[in-house]
């Protein structure tokens, strides 16, 4: 099992959309913030980016940055396209599939 921690905060609601649609939750190293509570899928997606945390270290803005725009030069959308976000969907979908 990930350690990790969820934390709700409801008025987070207001400041994702302007960067992500759609916008639930964010990752900052093994602590998970978030405007609701999660569905299993939705925390096992962002559980995964709490293993990218501990792979990556601090350096895990830095390179989801850079693959976030190495998606966009190749004509691809930013978010989406993102190999750990990709990543981070697989993961909710085993969950999902259950």
């Amino acid at each position: 099992m990930t350690r990790h921690r969820v934390v709700v905060v409801p008025w987070l609601r207001a400041i994702g959309p302007a960067l992500v649609p759609n916008w639930l939750a964010i990752t900052v190293g093994s602590t998970i913030f978030a405007w609701r509570k999660l569905t299993d899928a939705e925390l096992e997606h962002e559980l995964e980016h709490v293993r990218q945390w501990k792979r990556h270290g601090f350096f895990f803005p830095i390179v989801y940055f850079a693959e976030s725009l190495r998606a966009r030069q190749a004509g691809k959308r930013w978010y989406n396209d993102n190999k750990f976000e990709e990543q981070a969907r697989k993961a909710a979908s085993t969950i999902q599939r259950r």
